[in-house]
């Protein structure tokens, strides 16, 4: 029988008690009231007091991603890349269905907002030797297909065309794939994965979509971040200046753009049932309907 509780909805609710459970688990204080930092694929619990930050992650059935996530960022840290490091603590934990994991808490620094701090950091990562360990294949598809499989909510309409659209860039995805040098790439490169200590050292954060893939993946959300969401061009211009190379001018950029707006739209997707998201999911829909590359999108 599979257990309910790991396909369950991550609330903040029911990410709490697996954070409480599992830090009694080993040893950790239990703080009913622990700031939340982030929820989203994950849930992020902050215990400054013992310098932890508690990752509850959506289901046990992620096992093999948090492996994955806990030995990157051991091999990281031996390679001396500005990164989280983990605890000591036996990991991860399963608490109520779910997984969870325990990371150094970084105090907050003056945040690095500068994409050109984010084109220096993916300029180090890209300039590492792949891991002695294996990594997946970079492959955004198939939790883009279970998104579209198990959301609720949203017209048939629009799921029936994410799904036919997943499917035309599947292909062309694949094809550019495997045409192209691969190494290690972040998988998730943006600023919100940026990262500054209390001595405003920069970290790269968040390894869940580590992989095997070509770098030009890396330097796609920054470009879409000028075409979709105003950032202004001076600044796209430093980040090509620091990391040197333009990603938009490779010819595969038309593909990975693609793909990565797809995978930015059925993420908004599962809570887009109201308010603000159902707004700009729409926004979002009308403009892949149409095939509008210059409509401004928001940032939710």
């Amino acid at each position: 029988m599979k257990d309910h509780t790991a396909r369950q909805e991550l609330t903040e609710s029911n990410a709490r008690q697996a954070m409480l459970a599992a830090c009694g688990a080993v040893g950790l204080p239990r703080v009913p009231d622990a700031p939340l930092l982030r929820l989203g694929e994950n849930a992020l619990f902050a215990l400054p007091e013992v310098g932890v930050v508690v990752r509850v992650a959506r289901s046990k059935e992620m096992a093999d991603k948090v492996t994955k996530e806990l030995s990157v960022a051991r091999w990281l840290a031996g390679q001396g890349f500005p990164s989280v490091h983990p605890t000591a603590a036996e990991q991860p934990v399963e608490a109520d269905g779910r997984l969870v994991t325990f990371w150094e808490y970084v105090p907050d620094g003056t945040p690095a907002t500068s994409v050109a701090v984010l084109a220096e950091l993916l300029r180090g990562l890209h300039a590492l030797p792949d891991p002695d360990f294996p990594l997946p294949l970079l492959d955004p598809f198939p939790i883009m297909r279970h998104r579209l499989e198990t959301v609720s909510g949203i017209k048939r309409e629009d799921v029936r065309f994410l799904a036919e659209a997943c499917a035309e860039a599947e292909d062309d995805f694949r094809a550019l794939i495997g045409a192209s040098p691969q190494h290690l790439v972040h998988g998730d490169a943006h600023r919100g994965n940026v990262l500054c200590d209390g001595s405003s050292q920069a970290l790269l954060i968040d390894y869940e979509a580590v992989a095997i893939g070509p770098r030009p993946w890396d330097l796609v959300p920054t470009a879409i971040a000028t075409d979709r969401f105003g950032l202004p061009r001076s600044d796209y211009e430093e980040f090509v200046r620091v990391y040197g190379f333009d990603v938009t001018q490779w010819h595969g950029y038309p593909v990975l753009r693609t793909t990565r707006e797809l995978g930015m739209t059925t993420w908004l997707m599962q809570n887009a049932q109201g308010g603000a998201a159902a707004d700009e999911f729409e926004l979002r829909m009308q403009s892949l309907r149409k095939g509008d590359l210059e409509r401004r999108w928001h940032a939710l």
